[in-house]
C-alpha cells in the first residue's frame, strides 16, 4: 500500500510538472504589429516570421492607422518624431498585447544625447536625428521605419527590416546594446553597414538576460 501511494504521488507530481511546462510554452509573449499607413505585406509577413522565431511569440497584426499629426516635424526635412510615436503606441496598445511594434514607411527621428543626457554636438546635426528604429528600454512599445533601408537588393532590404524589428523588441525586453560580434543587439553606430554585418539572432549573453 505504501509503495502504491508513493508511486501514485510520483506520477501526480510528474503530471503537474508536464502541465506546468506545457502552460509555459503554450502561452508565449503577445506582440502586436501596428502598421502606420498602408502596410506592405512583404514587410509585415517578414517581421511577423522573425519575431515568432526569435521570441517564441504570438504575433498579431493590428488594423492600420494614420500617423498622429502631433508627431510630425519639419526641422531639417519632413519626419515623425519616434519618441512621440512610442507614446502613441502605448496609449493605443490593447490590454491583450504585451509589446507593440509600430511600422512606418515615413522617416522618423529623435534627439541623440550623450552619456550625460545632453544633446550630442553639433546640435544642428543631432537635435533631430533620422533613425532606423527606437524602443523603450525596458518598455512596451517600439517603432521602426523602412525609409532609410531601401536602395539595395530586395533580400538585403527585408533582412534589414527583420534585424531592426528584433533589435527594438530586444530593447523592450530590457536588453542594452551588445558588443558581441554578429549579435543583433549591436549598436548601429550611425551606419546601415553595422546592421548588414550583424546576424539575425541574439547572442548567448542576451538570451540569458531575457530568459
Amino acid at each position: 500500500m505504501i509503495k502504491t501511494v508513493a508511486a501514485y504521488r510520483s506520477k501526480f507530481i510528474l503530471w503537474v510538472l508536464i502541465i506546468s511546462c506545457y502552460s509555459c510554452t503554450s502561452n508565449p509573449k503577445q506582440i502586436g504589429i501596428q502598421p502606420y499607413g498602408e502596410p506592405d505585406k512583404a514587410i509585415i509577413n517578414s517581421v511577423t516570421k522573425i519575431l515568432k522565431e526569435t521570441y517564441n511569440a504570438n504575433v498579431i497584426v493590428l488594423d492600420k492607422k494614420a500617423l498622429p499629426k502631433q508627431a510630425f516635424v519639419n526641422i531639417k526635412s519632413p519626419r515623425y518624431r519616434a519618441d512621440s510615436l512610442l507614446k502613441d503606441l502605448l496609449r493605443h496598445r490593447p490590454d491583450s498585447i504585451d509589446f507593440i511594434l509600430g511600422i512606418t514607411s515615413k522617416d522618423i527621428s529623435t534627439t541623440k544625447r550623450d552619456v550625460n543626457g545632453n544633446i550630442k554636438q553639433p546640435e544642428a546635426k543631432y537635435g533631430d536625428w533620422g533613425i532606423f528604429g527606437l524602443g523603450y528600454k525596458p518598455g512596451k512599445s517600439c517603432v521602426i521605419s523602412n525609409f532609410r533601408l531601401k536602395n539595395t537588393t530586395p533580400k538585403t532590404y527585408i533582412n534589414r527590416i527583420q534585424k531592426i524589428a528584433v533589435h527594438e523588441i530586444g530593447h523592450n525586453l530590457g536588453l542594452p546594446h551588445c558588443d558581441t560580434d554578429k549579435c543583433v543587439m549591436q549598436d548601429a553606430v550611425e551606419t546601415i553597414k553595422t546592421v548588414d554585418l550583424a546576424g539575425f539572432e541574439l547572442c548567448k549573453s542576451c538570451l540569458h538576460k531575457i530568459n
